[in-house]
């Protein structure tokens, strides 16, 4: 009998220079002059390529709010499942569009993974900053996909914090006509 594989589990985000994801009231809205401002040789600086790659996203409440209050039009992750995970599932509000693509989970990342594995998922995208702290926290992501926007907050909600201490492994760096930075690392296990 043929093991299955470990759901990988990924993070592809964006943070200013000085680390944060956004920033103090929650706004991811300095990031908008750098998409609109992306050459057609830069496309999405690789985005569609990485959706192509997950079939499962985990996410916090905060960030499903967030991406659902874009509107239905900026939905980018298709009918992918989508976990939205939360230590207060009464708090999350799945839209009815959403419903059939969408779940709340409150099980610890290592269970969460394992319930991924055993219904058949390979490759889980990891998003949201207390999310992707908690993974990380725990020994659970594999991956980490960093774009570093040419900005100074000096305050915001930070993507590393109180994480562990990590070692990665430099997979590939390329930078934009746009002044983004992205980094590919994984994570030395």
């Amino acid at each position: 009998m043929m093991e299955r594989v470990r759901t990988k589990a990924s993070v592809y985000i964006a943070t200013t220079v000085d680390g944060y994801i956004a920033d103090k009231d929650g706004s991811v809205g300095f990031l908008n002059q750098y998409q609109s401002s992306a050459s057609a040789a830069d496309g999405d600086m690789g985005f569609s390529e990485f959706l192509d790659s997950i079939d499962l996203l985990i996410m916090g409440r905060i960030t499903f709010d967030q991406v659902i209050s874009f509107g239905e039009d900026l939905w980018p992750y298709g009918d992918r499942q989508v976990w939205v995970w939360s230590r207060h599932p009464s708090l999350v509000k799945i839209p009815q569009i959403r419903s059939s693509s969408s779940v709340v989970v409150s099980a610890a990342p290592h269970e969460l993974l394992k319930m991924a594995q055993q219904q058949g998922y390979r490759h889980a995208y990891i998003d949201g900053g207390t999310t992707i702290q908690q993974f990380l926290k725990r020994g659970c992501i594999d991956e980490i996909v960093l774009t570093r926007v040419p900005e100074l907050l000096g305050e915001g909600i930070p993507l590393f914090l109180e994480t562990p201490r990590l070692s990665l492994e430099h997979v590939s760096t390329s930078s934009y006509s746009n002044g983004l930075v992205q980094s590919h690392y994984r994570v030395k296990h």
